[in-house]
């Protein structure tokens, strides 16, 4: 197994055994131009997922959990349109089910493909576990490598605690589009899982396992 463990490797690696039950809804149309539409299905190919979310739940230690996680080999795990709607349907039934919620992003952040579509979709993904946790539920937030970007901004940052992977790539603005922008790299280390522990922002940082 790699050290940054995809979605369905992280679902075995904290599951009990053999207890994982997909809730992935079947797809929304997003009405992809054709080129568009190409790239969808070779990502799909690629990563042996229809999306880049991968959701159901699963017992751990013998409690029911729902899951929700983000397949990076999808798109660099980018959040779209019907990639959000899974997310928030897999949320609401995570409250109406009154289950802990355990999320594992790892994400490029929004898709670009589909635009101010794809950012505005991330304003449902947070009032959703808004309300989740306004039920009084778990929302766990556990930070892959890497999350950054919208994803990062927005249901990456709202957990009620947030761990993150060993040696993960986390924050906001990603180095390649920092460098791009400013014209100089992010000093060595900065955006690593240890550094946002060092300074408070995480609660820990812990392997899958």
């Amino acid at each position: 197994m790699s050290a940054h463990p995809n979605a369905h490797q992280l679902f075995t690696q904290v599951a009990d055994p053999g207890t994982f039950v997909s809730w992935d809804i079947p797809l929304i149309d997003v009405g992809p131009s054709a080129e568009y539409a190409q790239e969808l299905a070779r990502a799909a190919e690629k990563s042996g997922v229809d999306e880049s979310v991968v959701s159901g739940e699963a017992l751990v230690r013998g409690r029911r959990v729902a899951f929700v996680a983000c397949e990076f080999g999808f798109l660099a795990g980018t959040i779209g349109m019907a990639a959000a709607e899974r997310l928030v349907v897999t949320i609401e039934r995570a409250t109406a089910e009154g289950l802990p919620l355990l999320a594992g992003p790892a994400s490029g952040g929004t898709r670009m493909q589909e635009g101010t579509l794809a950012f505005m979709a991330m304003v449902k993904i947070s009032a959703a576990i808004s309300r989740h946790k306004e039920a009084g539920l778990p929302y766990l937030v556990y930070l892959r490598h890497p999350t950054t970007g919208g994803v990062m901004a927005t249901w990456g940052s709202l957990g009620h605690l947030t761990v993150a992977e060993p040696g993960a790539l986390v924050g906001f603005l990603g180095p390649r589009v920092h460098e791009a922008l400013f014209g100089f790299a992010f000093p060595e280390g900065v955006q690593t899982s240890e550094n946002l522990f060092r300074h408070g922002l995480l609660d820990a940082v812990v392997p899958p396992e």
